[in-house]
C-alpha cells in the first residue's frame, strides 16, 4: 500500500525511460534514500494501525477500521492511476461516474461487512506485495546504475568576449501553448490583455502561422535548428536524437542551430528555457543559459535528503504540488528572463516559458503568482494568459530601463497551440500568434500568408545582418518563404509533412 501511495516517486526514481534528460537534479543518494525512508516509514505507520485494529473488540470500531482500510486502498490505487499512463488508459473507459460508483459500493460494503472487507483488502494487498519487493530491491540497484551512467555534462556557456558588429538585437519570446484564437480572435469577455493588444498595434502581426509540431520536446528543437523535426528520443542525459522529415537522424548538440549561426555573425547569445536542458545540450554556442524542468518530469527529486523527502510527500497531493513547483520555477525564470533580455552583451536572447499552459498559477485580481489557483482547466488557461501579458510588459519595461528598447527587435510566438481548446467550442485550431516588433515600433502590419514558424531562425539572422530593417520588409520576406507547415499533426503532437 505504501508503494502504491508513492507511485509518482517510484516511477520518477526507479524507471528512467528518459535517461534523466528532462531533469535538472541528477538522480543520486538523497532522492534514493528519501524514497526508502518514505516507503518504510509509511508502511510502518500502516502496520501500527493494523495492530490497533486487531486489538479493537468493539464492532463499531471494527466497521470504522474497515471503512478506513477501504478508503486507504482506493486512495493508493488512485495514486497509481495518476502516476502511470497505462493504468489510467485501462480505467478511462469506466469514466468518472463509473469510478464514483465503484468507490461508493466499496465503502458501503466495508461498512456492511467489515470482517469480510478487511479479509478481502488484506488478500488484495498480498497480491500486490511484489510491487513493494521490486521497489525495495530496485532502489539499491539504482545506486549501481547511477554510478555507471554517463556523467552529466556541465553547463559551461562560453561568452564571446568581443564587441558585436552592430547594435542590433533580437529578443525572442516563445510561450507554451499560446493559442492564436484565444489570445486575439476568440478572447472571452472580461479578459483584458493590454500589453498583447499594444504589441499587436506596433508589430508585424501574422494570423495564419503554424508551429513545427504540437509537442514542446519536438517543436523547440525544430525552431532552434530550423529543420523539420518529426520525432525525438533522449540518448544520454546530455543529448537528444532528432529524427527529421527526410528520415535522417542526428544528435541535437551536433546540429548547427540559431545560436551557433548568430555567433558566426559576431553576436553573443543567451537562452532562458523550460522543460529542455538547453545549457547541457547547447552550452558551447551560448554566452549564458539557464532552465527549469517541467513539473511533469521532476516532482520527487531533491538536492538534499530533506528536500527529497518533502517533495515525495508533497507529490501525494498532485494538484497542489504541481502548482507550487510551477509557480516557484516560473518566478525564478521570470526574473532571469527580464535581466537577460535587458543585458546588452547578447545580440540574441531566447526566452521559452510554459505559460499559458495550465494549471493556472496567476491571480489576475491581485496581479501575482499563486499556488492556490485551483480553477478548472479553462479558467486556469485564461488566468495564465494574463500572466503572459504581464511577462511581456516586464520584458519591455526592462528593455526601456536599460535603454535597449530602441535597438531591440521583439519576436513573440508559441511552441505549439493549446490542445485542450476543444473544451471551449469543440474544435482545435493549430494556429499560433506571430508578432514582430521593430525597435521604433510604429503602426501594425498584417500578414495573412500561411507559414511555418520554422522560418523564425532565418528571420532573426536576416534582422541581425541588417537585410530586414522594418516590418514592411519583414512582411515581404515572410510572403516569400517556402517552408510548408505540417499537413497534419498526430494525437501526440508529432507533425506529418
Amino acid at each position: 500500500m505504501s508503494t502504491l501511495c508513492f507511485s509518482q516517486a517510484c516511477r520518477e526514481t526507479l524507471f528512467l525511460a528518459d535517461r534523466g534528460f528532462y531533469n535538472r537534479i541528477p538522480l543520486g543518494a538523497p532522492t534514493l534514500l528519501a524514497l526508502v525512508a518514505n516507503l518504510v516509514g509509511l508502511a510502518g505507520a500502516g502496520f501500527l494501525g493494523v495492530l490497533v485494529v486487531r486489538r479493537t473488540p468493539r464492532p463499531m470500531w471494527r466497521r470504522l477500521a474497515a471503512l478506513a482500510a477501504a478508503a486507504t486502498l482506493l486512495i493508493a490505487l488512485n495514486f497509481a492511476r495518476l502516476a502511470h499512463e497505462t493504468l489510467a488508459r485501462w480505467i478511462e473507459p469506466i469514466g468518472l461516474r463509473g469510478i464514483a460508483v465503484v468507490v461508493v459500493l466499496a465503502l458501503a460494503a466495508s461498512l456492511a461487512w467489515p470482517r469480510g472487507a478487511l479479509r478481502a483488502i488484506r488478500g488484495f494487498a498480498l497480491m500486490l506485495s511484489p510491487l513493494a519487493v521490486v521497489a525495495l530491491v530496485q532502489t539499491p540497484w539504482m545506486f549501481l546504475e547511477v554510478a555507471a551512467a554517463p556523467a552529466w555534462r556541465r553547463a559551461d556557456p562560453a561568452p564571446l568576449g568581443r564587441e558585436a558588429p552592430s547594435l542590433r538585437r533580437v529578443v525572442w519570446l516563445v510561450f507554451g501553448e499560446l493559442d492564436q484564437r484565444f489570445a486575439f480572435e476568440a478572447r472571452p469577455a472580461g479578459l483584458e490583455l493590454p500589453e498583447l493588444d499594444r504589441l499587436r498595434r506596433e508589430s508585424l502581426y501574422a494570423d495564419a502561422a503554424r508551429p513545427p509540431a504540437g509537442a514542446t520536446e519536438v517543436s523547440m528543437p525544430a525552431l532552434i535548428t530550423g529543420r523539420r523535426v518529426v520525432d525525438v528520443a533522449p540518448t544520454t542525459p546530455n543529448d537528444l536524437e532528432l529524427t527529421f522529415a527526410d528520415g535522417k537522424r542526428a544528435s541535437w548538440s551536433a546540429e548547427p542551430n540559431v545560436f551557433s549561426r548568430v555567433r558566426v555573425l559576431g553576436y553573443d547569445t543567451a537562452v532562458i528555457g523550460w522543460g529542455l536542458p538547453y545549457p547541457r545540450v547547447l552550452g558551447a554556442s551560448l554566452g549564458f543559459a539557464d532552465w527549469r524542468p517541467s513539473v511533469t518530469h521532476e516532482q520527487a527529486r531533491g538536492a538534499t535528503l530533506g528536500e527529497a523527502i518533502a517533495n515525495q510527500w508533497e507529490s501525494l497531493v498532485p494538484p497542489a504540488h504541481a502548482r507550487r513547483l510551477l509557480s516557484r520555477r516560473l518566478a525564478e525564470l521570470g526574473d532571469l528572463a527580464v535581466r537577460t533580455a535587458g543585458d546588452g552583451r547578447f545580440g540574441l536572447v531566447l526566452v521559452h516559458l510554459p505559460i499559458p499552459q495550465p494549471p493556472g498559477v496567476y491571480d489576475r485580481a491581485a496581479g501575482r503568482l499563486t499556488s492556490s489557483n485551483f480553477a478548472g482547466v479553462q479558467q486556469g488557461y485564461l488566468d495564465n494568459l494574463a500572466l503572459v501579458d504581464r511577462v511581456i510588459a516586464d520584458v519591455r519595461r526592462g528593455l526601456d530601463r536599460t535603454r535597449l528598447g530602441d535597438r531591440t527587435w521583439l519576436v513573440v510566438s508559441a511552441d505549439h497551440w493549446w490542445p485542450r481548446s476543444i473544451l471551449f467550442d469543440g474544435r482545435v485550431d493549430h494556429r499560433v500568434p506571430f508578432l514582430l516588433r521593430p525597435p521604433d515600433g510604429g503602426s501594425g502590419t498584417h500578414v495573412d500568408a500561411a507559414f511555418n514558424t520554422l522560418v523564425t531562425q532565418d528571420l532573426v539572422l536576416a534582422i541581425l545582418r541588417g537585410s530586414i530593417g522594418d516590418t514592411r520588409q519583414a512582411a515581404l520576406w515572410l510572403e516569400r518563404q517556402s517552408v510548408a507547415a505540417p499537413r497534419e499533426y498526430t494525437a501526440s503532437g508529432r507533425p506529418i509533412y
